[in-house]
């Protein structure tokens, strides 16, 4: 078997929530009276206590910053998830077939989530 997955955490603490938080730009017309404002749609995505972790991009469409939004909110979850399973596929770590396929497509996203190098 390989090495056992580390299930440490270093992340900013969970659960994670977002919420829409768009820029207001002004259009100016000819006099600064005649100035309409507009949303620019952007999300916010905060920890547990709070702190805003990151934002998305104001330069996608709305739909797909909060799409992003919703992934990004269950990435830690996700995660442990995914650590989770693989700790239970770890006897096929040198099996052929879809479970040591699954199992070694899991380790390598755990450490490309994780910053973590093949051992």
């Amino acid at each position: 078997m390989t090495s056992a997955i580390d299930t440490t955490n270093p992340y900013a603490p969970a659960p994670w929530g977002y919420q829409y938080s768009p820029y207001t730009m002004s259009d100016y017309a000819q006099s600064v009276s005649d100035a309409t404002n507009r949303d620019i749609p952007a999300f916010e995505i905060f920890d547990a206590e709070g702190d805003k972790i990151f934002d998305t991009n104001e330069d996608s469409p709305a739909t797909r910053q909060e799409a992003n939004a919703r992934l990004a909110t269950a990435a830690p979850e996700l995660l442990t998830s995914l650590m989770e399973c693989a700790r239970l596929l770890a006897d096929y770590d040198e099996s052929p077939g879809d479970e040591g396929d699954i199992y070694r497509r899991a380790v390598a996203v755990i450490r490309q989530a994780t910053g973590r190098s093949a051992s």
